[in-house]
């Protein structure tokens, strides 16, 4: 009975010793991992993006000339999505005036990426919703809407950015045009009043990204804080010899008052829209 006893208590005393030492194990086992995981979010954090776009003023009724963009530009974030973006952009010509560099500088936010798989299934619930609610609403579900619903769901970050461009605008050349409407000349103007350029900037991207890769939509707002294009309407009447001179010969002369009227109007703010390909490490 005793040597039974005996037996018993060192089955006892081995088992618990065996539970000790996996219970000890199963909490050290994990530590190696957990490191990985802590290291895992630092990739990703930079990123270099090329964009391309157009540009111009917000009132469409101030002429433009040709408003394409370039960037390059570097972005750096820590671990909850918020850092910084720099970079050089490039217009051939602004404000049909001539060649325009600039060096954006912004802070920025992030959300985070959801995986390929989650974009998918989001992109997926996002048309089906879509299409149950043109049903709803008495529409037919076009395979034009679905597939927007469906593409608009694949972005998977969202990025908020605001800062400052100091800038440089090149040449001389001032775009001029002229028109006629009854009995009166208008001509424009879009003078360049500084060269040195510094713009507030506003925005927001939406990114679609496949491993490192991230396809983006940048749209973003510009207020110029210097005075730099003013455009400049100048109305004159139409002094006409004959009924027959046609507007191409007509010219022409200072008002009732001796002067012709003049309208001058800072363009201050402006638009782009952008499409980017960055990569991130």
């Amino acid at each position: 009975m005793e040597h039974l006893i005996i037996c018993l208590a060192a089955s006892l005393m081995i088992g618990s010793g065996i539970s000790i030492n996996a219970q000890t194990t199963a909490q050290q086992t994990p530590a190696a991992p957990a490191a990985k995981t802590a290291a895992s979010p630092l990739q990703g954090l930079q990123e270099i993006r090329f964009a391309v776009g157009v540009r111009g003023p917000v009132d469409r009724s101030i002429r433009n000339g040709s408003p394409e963009i370039v960037s390059l530009s570097y972005a750096r974030y820590n671990q909850k999505g918020l850092g910084f973006r720099a970079g050089a952009e490039f217009m051939p010509s602004i404000m049909g005036i001539d060649s325009y560099f600039g060096i954006p500088v912004a802070f920025s936010a992030r959300t985070r990426a959801r995986s390929f798989s989650q974009s998918v299934r989001t992109g997926l619930e996002s048309a089906a919703v879509g299409a149950v609610r043109d049903a709803v609403y008495g529409y037919e579900p076009s395979a034009r809407s679905i597939a927007g619903d469906f593409l608009f769901g694949l972005f998977n970050r969202a990025e908020f950015f605001a800062g400052l461009t100091p800038g440089y605008v090149f040449g001389t050349n001032t775009p001029y045009g002229k028109s006629y409407e009854g009995m009166t000349t208008t001509e424009r103007t879009m003078e360049l009043r500084r060269r040195a350029v510094l713009s507030a900037d506003a925005g927001f991207s939406m990114s679609f990204r496949i491993w490192r890769f991230n396809l983006s939509f940048v749209p973003a707002v510009h207020y110029l804080l210097t005075n730099n294009f003013v455009s400049v309407t100048s109305t004159s009447p139409v002094s006409s010899t004959s009924s027959t001179s046609s507007a191409s010969s007509a010219s022409t002369t200072s008002g009732s008052d001796g002067t012709a009227k003049v309208t001058e109007t800072p363009v201050r703010f402006q638009y782009s829209v952008l499409g980017a390909l960055s990569f991130s490490f």
